[in-house]
């Protein structure tokens, strides 16, 4: 599997990075970049951008190491195997001593040519994407002693560096997914992963994540926590068992949002009690993300509200019909948690949820008026019974026809 990131990732979350270090005080990594990059302005214009673009991945990869943070992300999920800690002797090959000349090297050519800025060693001139599959690379004949050796060095007084590791080839997901293409996300919305061929060819994912993430190494922790979560949903939409289809959703735009919403928050906290089980700090913890339930389906009483959130909490499997189906009607979601001893007729008439059709003009209803009696002249309400005998007050109507009926009545 290849790990790909895009230049302007890389580019952007390395110069942020780097200006939060420096105003905390730490300009040795700071500097070392300004040493490359400065010289590179002197260089041919159309020379520029690819020389940018290898000290770039020099800093995000090598000395900054933001890359890990997508690897462990990849690792939490089971996308790729856990990475063995080894020995720097059984880890320095001869193309892992190149990379960590490579800076050097590069500030001693960057004044004599551009054609010396194209044989940085380890780097290839990508203009588009830069793979970090040095990364992920097989094993050598000696590195598939490297678990094996590692006790050994340490009973030879060798000091082990866990910065250094080495891969089982072991991998579930390799027949799944070819490469993971994580690339720089311009705004929140824009953020989040998705499959690529998953029907035709080898599927691929994409990521697109905020460079000001890889900002503040304080945050480290939250920026693991949001790789993870995007990875769990790209791991289940390549799940055989999930079936992720995409799906048609019938209705006017303002009806498809709220599903769509409605079906973001099922699969999200499906993908959060999976990590809670395994012990992941996930993006919101669980009360947070009972709120934001609770949000959506306010008015289903309070009981069975907490009922249904418990219930989707334990389950221990969902597949994507199942969720979209809940998504989409109540009646699927709460037939499925809340038992009919448990909520009275007048509980059950007096949901009126967003998206649920108004029993006067039919459409989805987002704006409810639960008790026109309460608001309504008299005039109002008779006028509606007369074009609907069967409807009570209980039904409740949006606000659109309420306010038709205040003007047929002349209120």
């Amino acid at each position: 599997m290849k790990v790909i990131y895009s230049p302007q990732l890389m580019e952007e979350a390395a110069f942020r990075h780097l200006n939060h270090l420096e105003r905390s005080g730490y300009r040795a990594d700071y500097d070392e970049y300004h040493s490359l990059a400065d010289p590179i302005y002197e260089l041919p214009e159309d020379d520029r951008e690819i020389a940018f673009e290898k000290v770039n991945k020099i800093f995000f990869i090598e000395r900054l190491k933001l890359g890990d943070h997508v690897l462990r992300a990849l690792e939490a999920v089971g996308l790729i195997p856990k990475r063995k800690r080894a020995t720097r002797k059984a880890q320095l090959t001869a193309a892992a001593l190149e990379l960590d000349e490579a800076p050097g090297e590069l500030a001693a050519e960057m004044g004599e040519s551009s054609a010396s800025i194209h044989n940085v060693p380890g780097m290839e001139g990508d203009s588009d994407e830069i793979s970090s599959d040095d990364q992920l690379d097989p094993p050598t004949d000696n590195d598939s002693q490297i678990e094996g050796n590692t006790e050994d060095d340490k009973d030879n007084g060798e000091d082990v560096d866990d910065s250094v590791v080495a891969y089982d080839m072991i991998r579930e997901f390799e027949e799944r997914i070819n490469e993971v293409h994580v690339k720089r996300a311009i705004n929140k919305v824009d953020e989040g992963s998705n499959v690529l061929n998953r029907i035709s060819g080898r599927p691929m994912i994409e990521m697109r994540v905020l460079a000001s993430r890889f900002c503040n190494p304080e945050e480290a922790q939250e920026l693991d926590a949001f790789l993870i979560q995007e990875f769990m949903h790209a791991k289940d939409m390549v799940d055989p068992e999930f079936d992720y289809e995409d799906a048609f959703i019938p209705g006017n735009p303002s009806v498809k949002n709220l599903i769509t919403a409605r079906f973001r928050l099922l699969w999200n906290i499906y993908v959060d009690s999976r990590l809670a089980r395994t012990g992941i700090i996930s993006t919101m913890p669980r009360e947070a993300r009972y709120r934001e339930f609770d949000n959506f389906y306010r008015k289903i009483p309070e009981k069975q509200r907490r009922g249904i959130f418990e219930g989707i909490w334990q389950a221990d499997k969902f597949t994507h019909e199942e969720l979209l189906s809940m998504a989409t009607d109540l009646e699927s979601l709460m037939s499925k948690y809340v038992d009919d001893v448990d909520i009275s007729e007048e509980e059950r008439d007096y949901i009126h949820l967003q998206g649920s059709p108004c029993p006067l003009c039919k459409f989805p209803t987002y704006n409810w008026v639960d008790d026109p009696e309460s608001i309504c002249d008299e005039m109002v309400i008779e006028a509606i019974q007369i074009d609907f005998p069967d409807w009570e007050n209980k039904d409740g109507g949006c606000d659109r026809c309420i306010e038709v009926y205040e003007l047929r009545a002349g209120v």
